[in-house]
Parts: structure tokens; sequence; C-alpha cells
């Protein structure tokens, strides 16, 4: 999250508004329309500053809950940034790889899978950053979790596109092959 749009951000500038305000009534600086509509402008200001906080509170929850369901969904679950680095994974899929989650966070996806199916992998993960396309693009590797044998997975991978243009990572889906 950009620091400038942040909560603490957001209530250190509204707070200095504010302040600013209550001190250009206090100062009797002002002319009496000058002051009314100060005094109009902060009781809009407090207006919007409770719907905003309502608004957060809604905004959390629905952020708490799309995290759960994320955390732990049955299937194996990765977002990976455009180097490949693994940046979040869920709860299934620190179990197929057989590795904590503090070891698996910034890792190279690449490093669980097999060295006979990492070219064709890395080819496809590299495509894919290319070819930002709408549809999934599945494919079947070996994955080669930190302890045990490698195992026959499916994957299916979609990029996140950026607002603008070109992708800002990859969500992954992977299950054993069955």
């Amino acid at each position: 999250m950009n620091p400038r749009h942040s909560p603490e951000w957001l209530v250190t500038t509204v707070s200095a508004v504010r302040e600013l305000m209550i001190k250009r009534l206090e100062a009797d600086s002002l002319d009496t329309q000058a002051k009314r509509e100060m005094e109009m402008a902060l009781e809009e200001l407090d207006v919007m500053w409770e719907e905003l906080q309502g608004q957060t509170v809604l905004l959390v929850r629905e952020n708490e809950r799309y995290a759960e369901f994320f955390q732990y969904a049955p299937d194996a679950y990765l977002i990976s940034d455009t180097g490949g680095n693994i940046r979040e994974a869920n709860e299934a899929a620190l179990e197929l790889l057989k590795t904590p989650r503090d070891e698996v966070v910034g890792r190279a996806l690449a490093q669980y899978i097999a060295a006979e199916d990492r070219v064709g992998f890395l080819t496809r993960t590299v495509g894919l950053m290319f070819e930002a396309s709408a549809k999934p693009v599945e494919w079947s590797a070996s994955l080669q979790p930190r302890e045990g044998d490698a195992l026959a997975a499916q994957f299916s991978v979609r990029a996140i596109p950026l607002k603008k243009s070109g992708v800002g990572g990859l969500c992954w889906l992977v299950r054993p092959a069955t």
C-alpha cells in the first residue's frame, strides 16, 4: 500500500485540516460570511469523516474475509510477482510444498519444479508476462516438494493485469494430478 494512502496518512491529514480550520475560526480574523462558510465546511468535514470511518470498517471486514477465504481454500493457491517469486501462499500450497511459509515466500516458484520440467515451466511463465491472456493457461509438470518425491501436478495460472497495461504478477492454482 502506498504510504500516502494509508489510514494513518488519512487520519493525520484530516486532523491537520480540521485543526487548521478551528484555529482560523478562533482567530477572529474572518468576517461573518467567511466564518459561517468555515463552520459549514467543518461540519461537512465531520460528516464525511464519520462516513469514511464506517466505510473503513466495512473494507477491513471484507479484506479479512477475503484473506480467510484465500488462506483456507481447499486448493493450493500461490501469488507470484513478475520475477516468478512467491509473494503469497495459502495453507494448501504450503502442505503441497511441504515447506513452512517463511521458507516459501520470497523464493522462486521454479525452485519447486522438478529439474526435468523447469525449462518448460519457465518458458511458459515468461510467455504469460508478454501475452497477458484473460483466460487461464493450464499445463502439467512435476512438483518437487522440499521433502519427498516429486509429484505430478496440474498448474492453472492467470496473469494479474495492472490497471494501465502490463502484468503485476501471476495467480496460480496447483493440484496434484489425478
